[in-house]
């Protein structure tokens, strides 16, 4: 018996195939291509749907909108990858119609159409959440490290540019010294034009680097990467120290879909919480919200600004702990605080009163007023009296510790509802979880692109095909 053999390639069929023919009914293109031409993407943001009557016409914005989305799903993101698939993947050649774009096109598209690509991802948002895929109830927040096209060995600080000032200030001096001696000597032959095309771009380097060092100490930045100055060095969770972003996602607890993002620039999260709260918020549509995030978001602002605005929050509290004396001394929850007369009362019943208030690091200080042979003073503070910080927003600190206390549960469900998107984004979408464009508003595009494919592939994990199909149909 012979092996299985392929029809001759040289074979004319009585009834050749067409291309629609060799895609499914429920494939997922038909999906991608039933979805996108819905869109209304002149109100989304992007351009040239509307074309003018002269000049060579261009491709539609939708035709490399699925494109991209079909790539991002299939992790081809590099836009000559796209160019090859066009050529000869029949799902791509179902979906563009055999439409074959050059590579530099598809690129200027990812980088023109970026509000646009951005729009489209939260207008995906709204699609699961009218299809009944976002309940709403309770939405965790993360961040993750996120790497940049260039690398940490091109990161330089203050003393690294104020080093190459010096260098370069040098060889200029040299120059000059060169000229001057060429013209104390007549006869000697020197070629002034290249001396002083060499002087000229050592003067524009040594005025890039005074640019470099007036933009670190504007941003109050310890380093500047160079050839991507939106990119900071950021450690990992390894520990590791990389050029990259910080990415911020709101993750619905229903079906850990992905409700809002953001790419920052911040070395921490310590700032994100409120934002990416209120931001969740008026996606939802809803007056109340509950949000649960690690200590990295461990900030009493935030608190009391979530509270205040119909947000409840379950953040893992980040508070200073009691080192003195090998932390033997009493603790800050020995002593009572009266509300009334804002005082605090310590082990001793002995009073401690408003001292003074830091508002940069947000507290206040209080002091005891009767340490002075007190029995308990040795076990109370080693100086001539106690003092005691309370944060401006201790109240809001103190009810988050209350609801954590009563559903210790939630921060364990927290881990299992953010890790699932960012594992995804980095190890399936993103690949090597490394962008492949520079700039803080080109990988806010990116970020988009794969936020929406991880949401559709999310999407089409839930429900069917055909059930997406009758969604967008109806």
């Amino acid at each position: 018996m012979g092996h299985r053999r392929g029809v001759s390639r040289g074979q004319v069929s009585l009834f050749p195939e067409s291309i629609e023919d060799l895609i499914a009914d429920d494939h997922p293109v038909r999906v991608i291509d039933l979805y996108i031409e819905q869109l209304d993407l002149a109100e989304l943001g992007f351009g040239k749907v509307h074309v003018a009557r002269k000049g060579r016409p261009p491709y539609h914005p939708g035709d490399l909108l699925k494109l991209y989305l079909y790539g991002y799903l299939n992790r081809v993101r590099s836009s000559r990858r796209l160019e090859a698939e066009c050529q000869r993947n029949i799902e791509v050649m179902w979906l563009l119609g055999r439409l074959a774009p050059d590579h530099k096109t598809i690129a200027n598209f990812r980088k023109d159409e970026g509000r646009g690509i951005q729009n489209v991802c939260r207008e995906f948002v709204q699609f699961c959440r009218h299809a009944g895929l976002i309940a709403g109830e309770l939405v965790a927040i993360d961040g993750s490290k996120f790497q940049a096209v260039a690398s940490r060995h091109r990161a330089v600080g203050d003393e690294a540019l104020a080093r190459r000032q010096a260098q370069l200030q040098e060889r200029i001096a040299r120059y000059l010294k060169e000229l001057d001696e060429a013209d104390k000597h007549e006869g000697e032959v020197i070629d002034r034009s290249a001396v002083q095309a060499a002087l000229g771009r050592l003067r524009q380097e040594q005025e890039a680097a005074a640019q470099q060092r007036a933009t670190l100490k504007t941003t109050h930045r310890k380093a500047q990467i160079e050839g991507e100055t939106d990119a900071r060095l950021l450690k990992d969770n390894q520990g590791r120290s990389i050029a990259g972003y910080n990415v911020q996602s709101a993750v619905d607890a229903q079906h850990k879909l992905i409700v809002h993002h953001d790419v920052v620039c911040e070395a921490n999260d310590l700032q994100q919480l409120l934002p990416m709260a209120l931001a969740v918020k008026q996606v939802l549509e809803q007056n109340r919200l509950t949000v649960v995030a690690d200590a990295g978001y461990s900030s009493g602002a935030h608190l009391s600004g979530c509270e205040a605005n119909g947000i409840t929050p379950y953040v893992a509290l980040n508070r200073s702990s009691n080192t003195q004396a090998g932390g033997t001394l009493f603790d800050r929850t020995h002593f009572h605080y009266d509300t009334q007369s804002d005082t605090y009362r310590c082990p001793a019943n002995m009073l401690l009163i408003r001292k003074q208030a830091h508002h940069g690091d947000r507290v206040t200080i209080y002091a005891g007023v009767s340490c002075h042979g007190c029995a308990l003073k040795p076990q109370c503070t080693t100086a001539a009296r106690r003092y005691v910080s309370r944060h401006f927003d201790e109240a809001s600190f103190s009810r988050c510790e209350q609801r954590l206390v009563q559903e210790r549960h939630i921060m364990r469900l927290r881990g299992a509802i953010v890790e699932h998107p960012f594992g995804n984004l980095k190890r399936w979408i993103l690949g090597n979880a490394r962008y492949l464009v520079r700039g803080l508003f080109k990988v806010k595009t990116e970020m988009a692109l794969a936020v929406w494919a991880y949401n559709w592939r999310r999407c089409l994990s839930l429900i069917s095909v055909e059930a997406m199909k009758m969604l967008l149909r109806a």
